[in-house]
């Protein structure tokens, strides 16, 4: 759907979030918002919805995530979306994101206000050491892809009809291995 699916306020029981977002690109100043999804920690949709960006395609990006221009032809723009965003995020305790600066970066430079003294749980950087493939030449974990940490973990992508780099599906999956990681007490 190209109209918002999901549109919410945190409670004091939603003070935890997840989420994800899809873009044109990499670069949070030269690349746009497609979509943005906000789940609350039991998976129900705080807030779901594809972004009109003001580029006319993205070719690179659709063959990853598979957000094409006329599924957002008739979506908000971030600007449109950027208070009901900043309620959400400036609400929250705890946010729990898979590859943190991407997407913050991204939500940030587009005006979205996070809390200031949130906590960021980047699933990603938790994950590296879990999977236990060191790097001797950079001294560290290397970061693993979300697919490789849901597949680690067992998680089905079929049980969604998202597909993998759908904002949606991709916060359904980071809560999956977040909540893996702490019923295994890896973190």
């Amino acid at each position: 759907s190209d109209k918002i699916l999901t549109r919410g306020v945190l409670t004091d029981n939603e003070e935890l979030v997840i989420f994800d977002t899809e873009t044109t690109g990499l670069d949070p100043i030269e690349d746009e918002l497609l979509q943005i999804t906000v789940l609350d920690l039991s998976g129900q949709v705080i807030y779901n919805s594809h972004l009109k960006p003001c580029a006319e395609s993205w070719p690179e990006a659709e063959a990853v995530n598979h957000i094409t221009p006329e599924m957002v032809k008739d979506a908000p723009s971030i600007s449109q979306e950027i208070a009901v965003l900043s309620g959400i995020l400036s609400k929250a305790s705890t946010i729990i994101v898979y590859n943190t600066g991407f997407d913050l970066d991204f939500l940030r430079f587009n005006g979205v206000v996070i809390a200031q003294n949130v906590e960021i749980v980047d699933v990603m950087d938790l994950f590296a050491p879990i999977y236990g493939e060191w790097d001797e030449k950079h001294e560290r974990y290397p970061w693993k892809s979300l697919s490789v940490c849901a597949d680690y973990y067992g998680y089905d992508w079929s049980r969604h009809p998202e597909m993998a780099h759908d904002s949606l599906a991709d916060c359904r999956a980071t809560l999956f291995c977040y909540q893996k990681m702490i019923e295994t007490q890896a973190i």
